[in-house]
């Protein structure tokens, strides 16, 4: 009789007020990790989007690469050393830096980071690129990100209605031709491509032969790792070889370990699962202490301590379950409107998802298991 009976449900929603207090703390607990969780992994996507999109299996940055927007020049000749390879099929160059962007609607200055690429060698793979690489070629031409944050105007906007838009550009009057995508991250607010030749007249103290990134598309069927040996030997210690993964990698380590970003959200995350795990505990103790007598006098009847355990087991899964939903609905919501705030890929996935479900489990079965010490020592005998 006793297993077709819910007792533990029974005596979880006899009060009602406990009941939302625990759902509630475990709720909160989870929308805090969801959060914490869908920051620090969107921060480290929208970090490499540029460097996912190179065209090609190896990537050339100088030897005191550390980040992005922290990087060293090298000269372009080193490239050209490597096209005697069979195994090489194209090499490709890219400037990138950050410039000065002047709002045209209002005169507000930001910084935006600009890409300067070869327009008959497309060294990246963008949305809408291979379209507008003719019109890039024309004098003081730009492409817009248009997954760019809001504060460099209504580009998109005017964009759309055929408006001619023609900021400056570290105090260069440009010209708007068309849009393409890269996206938003922490360190940057939004995108521009251009000419090789623009860009050396945006940036007018770059030398012609120094770029930031060298592109090797390699053949059909080659060794990736045997050719990165062999590039690396040739181009000297001046600059390091890399695989796509491996380029995404090095950003991402800067942002794990030089900056206190990913410790921020990190420790948030620890804070939330301790946030519901003191709600839990809390509830629970204080259930099983009031109901101390009734838990005596089931262990008179003959009910042993492990069914008992069970019971105040399975309310800390119903916590789990009745808290996770909602929290993961929640989060959901706020996924949404920062995503749409901020533009950083925020999505609710299934591998995190199932990651902070079982987090939460184990963060109520501990609960559960502390609270019901207590019960060992209940004896009919010192309760009555």
């Amino acid at each position: 009789m006793s297993q077709r009976i819910p007792l533990a449900w029974l005596q979880l929603r006899h009060e009602k007020m406990k009941l939302f207090a625990a759902v509630s703390g475990v709720m909160v607990s989870v929308v805090l990790m969801w959060m914490q969780l869908g920051l620090l992994q969107a921060l480290f996507a929208s970090a490499v989007e540029f460097h996912g999109s190179v065209n090609g299996e190896l990537i050339v940055i100088h030897g005191q690469y550390e980040y992005l927007l922290r990087n060293q020049p090298f000269s372009s000749r080193l490239l050209h050393r490597v096209l005697g390879s069979p195994h090489v099929q194209e090499i490709y160059s890219i400037y990138a830096a950050p410039v000065e962007w002047k709002n045209p609607w209002n005169g507000e200055r930001r910084t935006i980071q600009c890409y300067g690429i070869d327009t008959d060698k497309p060294a990246i793979n963008l949305p809408m690129l291979d379209s507008q690489l003719a019109v890039l070629r024309q004098t003081d031409a730009f492409l817009y990100d248009r997954k760019a944050r809001p504060g460099f105007g209504p580009v998109l906007e005017e964009s759309a209605k055929g408006t001619l838009i023609e900021p400056e550009i570290n105090r260069r009057k440009m010209t708007l031709k068309g849009l393409t995508e890269i996206g938003a991250s922490f360190g940057v607010d939004g995108n521009i491509i251009v000419s090789h030749a623009n860009f050396l007249r945006l940036v007018s103290d770059r030398a012609s032969g120094e770029i930031d990134f060298g592109v090797i598309k390699l053949r059909p069927g080659a060794d990736v790792v045997e050719m990165q040996s062999q590039v690396q030997a040739i181009l000297g210690k001046e600059v390091n070889v890399l695989t796509r993964d491996e380029l995404c990698e090095r950003e991402l380590l800067y942002w794990r370990r030089a900056t206190p970003i990913g410790i921020v959200f990190s420790t948030g995350t620890f804070v939330g699962f301790f946030i519901g795990f003191i709600v839990v505990y809390q509830i629970l103790y204080t259930d099983v202490t009031t109901h101390l007598p009734h838990f005596a006098t089931m262990k008179a009847m003959g009910f042993s301590n492990g069914y008992l355990f069970r019971m105040v087991l399975s309310q800390s899964l119903q916590l789990a379950m009745l808290g996770f939903v909602p929290g993961s609905i929640i989060a959901g919501i706020l996924y949404a409107g920062l995503r749409s705030a901020t533009l950083l890929p925020l999505r609710l996935e299934l591998s995190r998802g199932i990651f902070l479900l079982a987090a939460t489990i184990l963060m109520c079965v501990i609960s559960g298991t502390l609270a019901i010490r207590k019960l060992r020592t209940a004896d009919p005998a010192d309760v009555f």
